[in-house]
């Protein structure tokens, strides 16, 4: 068959592909990011695409998602539209972060320990390991020194498997329709390029690394390692992989680390993954004094209640947004990211990461922003922005296609409309409700609990006090939040230095109990009542 050559704008990639192919697909191939939380189901209306060439006529999602003034003006979903001939796709997503493609200069963020000044590897032989925590959204490594454990150098990049769903359950649909390589092959392959991209500042060899440590949910590490993901389709969820994975790189697909070995810590449950077992290894929470609380903030929240009875975990589906993914002018907290709001002489300020021009809001910075907004009026408890003419930030209010939106900064074009704000309230809903659940099977109330170890890159930016604002977690514990960063690379970076360490990481996964929500009486009562913001 004749294949047709599809080029992207604005960034200039042409790919070709059968006649037929959806702009969606053609994307994928061709690596260009598109906005597609649903991963193509045609349910969320994001992967909005303008083209130029034979294509089929709308579809009745297109006509339902879209507006009879969009359709007209030849706006097309891309999940939808299928290319019938050589076409000009130009793809609409504004603030959205490019996938990576290979090395450092393709979009994979490199950062060194502020503690440590690395020089270029000088000697040989040099036994290095990689260390990679694989979120739904993001992934993180780093590499590491074996014969000390140092970190020498670390990055991440967005997860190449986000254009097919935005969450774990359209991932896990994806892979049941279209075979689990679609996820397995691109993440491995990326998982390599990252951390080969790593070794280019040490002007290390990819036969120097020999280990690699893998944290992730259960979806993620399944994936990575080509586990058949189906029985995280449906309850009740048996035959999950959970146990813990050695396998060498090469088997996986890796062409170039070939002198690697992986290692997958072990999961808790369906739900509550390595990620978390690796949290539990790198903070060691003691409950002597008190009980504490591990939070594990991203696309998929994890948390786990240490109490002197033992350990009790859940899984919250908080979506991307919390990880700024999956809202219009949201990005990864990367430079120029705004990660600070804040209201000052009836106004809102902003600070971006790195102190450069904003180029888009990541999580912290879109939920300071939702607090900033919902403490000057403009935004009501029940998450409606209203405007108002005679305020100067409700002057900032407008309406676009009949849905109102506010404009953080215009000469960036950062907005946050109505339906990014319903993500936020659609995460800080399921985190509350967990939280309370969790405390309630323990019979504990809010004050009880003497610590909350924050956990995850979000919780790096976040402040405490809109957490609490927002009644994502009691008031009660605004002064009780410690954030501790990425403790799921963390924990993966010390079962990659030790054995013993591996050992306890497996004893963690059979110790805690796990408390499904889904199923939970009284979930769906709770959860309704904790999605609007504190009055």
């Amino acid at each position: 068959m004749d294949e047709i050559e599809i080029r992207f704008e604005p960034e200039g990639v042409t790919v070709r592909v059968a006649p037929g192919t959806t702009a969606h697909a053609a994307a994928h191939a061709a690596g260009v990011a598109m906005d597609a939380p649903c991963g193509g189901l045609g349910r969320c209306g994001r992967c909005v695409v303008r083209v130029e060439g034979e294509v089929t006529p709308p579809t009745v999602d297109e006509i339902t998602l879209l507006d009879t003034a969009q359709v007209a003006r030849g706006v097309r979903l891309g999940c939808r539209v299928r290319l019938l001939g050589d076409a000009v796709v130009s793809v609409a997503a504004p603030g959205s972060i490019r996938i990576v493609d290979e090395g450092v200069s393709a979009g994979v963020d490199v950062e060194y320990p502020s503690d440590r000044g690395i020089e270029p590897i000088d000697g040989r032989p040099y036994l290095l390991g990689g260390v990679v925590d694989i979120g739904t959204t993001t992934i993180a490594a780093s590499i590491v020194d074996l014969e000390n454990g140092d970190e020498l150098v670390r990055g991440g990049a967005l997860n190449v498997q986000y254009p097919w769903g935005a969450d774990v359950m359209t991932r896990v649909t994806m892979a049941m329709h279209e075979g689990g390589e679609i996820l397995h092959r691109p993440l491995v392959q990326q998982v390599e390029r990252i951390l080969l991209a790593l070794l280019e500042p040490l002007e290390a060899l990819p036969e120097d690394i020999r280990e690699i440590a893998i944290a992730g949910n259960t979806a993620m590490t399944g994936s990575f390692v080509g586990a058949d993901l189906s029985p995280l389709a449906s309850a009740p969820y048996e035959g999950a992989m959970i146990d813990p994975v050695y396998v060498s790189a090469g088997r996986l697909g890796m062409e170039h680390l070939t002198q690697a070995s992986c290692y997958t810590l072990p999961g808790i449950s369906a739900f509550v993954g390595g990620d978390i077992v690796a949290g539990l290894l790198a903070t060691a929470p003691d409950p002597v004094e008190g009980p504490v609380l591990l939070l594990d903030l991203g696309t998929n929240g994890e948390l786990v209640l240490v109490t002197t009875d033992g350990m009790v975990a859940a899984s919250a589906a908080a979506g991307p947004a919390l990880e700024g993914a999956g809202i219009e002018s949201g990005m990864r907290a990367e430079p120029g990211a705004i990660e600070r709001v804040w209201l000052e002489d009836g106004d809102i300020r902003i600070a971006t990461i790195g102190g450069f021009q904003p180029v888009g809001i990541c999580g912290s910075g879109a939920l300071d922003l939702v607090a900033a907004l919902l403490a000057s009026g403009v935004l009501d408890p029940s998450g409606r922005l209203h405007a108002d003419d005679g305020d100067a930030l409700g002057r900032r209010v407008f309406e676009r296609d009949e849905v109102r939106a506010f404009v953080v900064d215009a000469d960036a074009g950062i907005v946050i409309t109505q339906k990014d704000i319903r993500q936020i309230q659609l995460a800080k809903g399921a985190v509350r409700t967990a939280i309370d659940l969790l405390l309630a099977e323990a019979s504990l109330v809010p004050g009880d609990v003497r610590e909350v170890l924050v956990a995850g890159g979000f919780g790096l930016h976040v402040d405490g006090r809109t957490l609490a604002g927002l009644g994502m977690v009691p008031e009660e514990w605004t002064e009780r939040l410690t954030f501790v960063g990425n403790t799921s690379k963390e924990g993966a970076r010390i079962a990659l230095v030790s054995s013993a360490a591996r050992r306890r990481a497996e004893a963690i996964a059979g110790a805690v109990r796990t408390l499904e929500l889904a199923s939970h009486p009284e979930f769906q009562r709770r959860y309704i009542a904790s999605l609007d913001f504190p009055a």
